[in-house]
């Protein structure tokens, strides 16, 4: 069996990086591998996760949203080094862009992935040489669901991607538009599979889930504050007489009937999804949670900030159509058992290929 290194987003304050990166973890170490994920410390997301942050584009307002977050932040901090230092296995031994070489010895294979890993970064910048695995020697060099976070490359970044992708021995994404943008400027055929976080059923993630309510509740969970999405979620709840409870970190006018809920600990944002009667969100993970507990979901893809290209292939995929548009949207009738007929057979590719790889 294979000693496997994981190369993730696991140090950002995210649920959805933190889940997956588990998700992945456990389904290694359930073939018998010894598995772990390699403690790489990207300078950019751990600058965006400190208590107290300050943007140099943006001094001014950095400055004031790090004083109004700061307790929030230091709470959330707390919350996710908890679920760190007890539920994943993590290397001994922190890397950075200088060292991580060093690593190289110490295990048989790399899977970079899932989550955004591969996205081309802002528009002055390169993406993190780690998460390509230029370290490792081509033998070692494999992926697993990772995303690009875009729909479209081009240019000057897409010459570079190829460059960095030399050497895989096989390409596995998370989105169609990636295997497409891949076989584009690669001429090579990438993998389509599943999020991680569908490797473990739900009855695994029942285990992890804390419950902090056991009355009915509708619950809102966005990637961003969007205004659309919370005046659906404000009129769902006038329609079944439910009270929102609303997952968010961000600072906004308070609405009735809402309740705020902040820092929640990781375990407490599964129990909060695995509880709900209904959910609202805008977030990828926020719709993979909701489909895994085989929740009453609503789903807003199109905002002002772009289309969730994620989230909407994965509706596609089972055959939910519960999208909110213009404000509004149709409690349409959703098959469990077919969702869970497809969700069964793409992790069985997926587990395929893993133990492929693995082995």
């Amino acid at each position: 069996m294979k000693k496997v290194g994981i190369i993730t987003f696991h140090r950002a304050k995210n649920y959805g990086a933190v889940l997956q990166a588990y998700a992945l973890e456990k389904t290694i170490q359930s073939f018998g591998n010894p598995c772990e994920i390699v403690d790489y410390k990207c300078e950019n997301i751990d600058n965006c996760y400190k208590p107290f942050y300050i943007d140099k584009n943006d001094f001014l307002k950095s400055l004031v949203k790090s004083l109004l977050l700061f307790r929030r932040r230091a709470a959330r901090i707390k919350n996710f080094s908890s679920f760190y230092n007890n539920r994943l296995c993590i290397s001994e031994r922190t890397y950075g862009s200088d060292n991580i070489a060093e690593c190289k010895k110490k295990y048989d294979i790399f899977i970079s992935g899932s989550d955004q890993v591969w996205g081309p970064g802002r528009e002055h910048e390169m993406p993190d040489r780690a998460y390509f695995l230029t370290f490792a020697d081509d033998c070692q060099k494999f992926s697993y669901a990772a995303s690009l976070g875009v729909t479209e490359i081009s240019g000057e970044k897409a010459t570079v991607l190829v460059k960095l992708l030399n050497g895989f021995q096989s390409l596995s994404v998370r989105e169609e538009s990636a295997v497409k943008i891949l076989k584009n400027i690669t001429g090579r055929d990438a993998l389509l599979h599943i999020d991680p976080t569908f490797l473990l059923p739900g009855k695994e993630w029942e285990k992890v889930a804390q419950r902090k309510l056991s009355t009915p509740y509708i619950l809102v969970f966005n990637v961003k504050p969007v205004k659309s999405l919370l005046d659906f979620a404000e009129k769902l709840s006038r329609e079944k007489n439910l009270p929102v409870i609303y997952l968010t970190d961000n600072p906004q006018k308070k609405r009735k009937g809402f309740t705020y809920v902040s820092s929640a600990s990781v375990e407490e944002f599964l129990g909060y999804f695995l509880h709900a009667s209904y959910t609202v969100t805008n977030s990828f993970h926020g719709t993979a949670f909701s489909i895994i507990f085989h929740k009453n979901l609503f789903v807003e893809l199109e905002t002002a900030k772009g289309f969730n290209d994620r989230a909407g292939s994965l509706l596609k995929m089972l055959g939910i159509d519960r999208e909110i548009k213009n404000g509004d949207a149709e409690e349409t009738d959703i098959s469990w058992d077919k969702v869970e007929d497809i969700l069964n057979n793409e992790r069985n590719n997926a587990l395929n290929y893993l133990k492929r790889i693995t082995k």
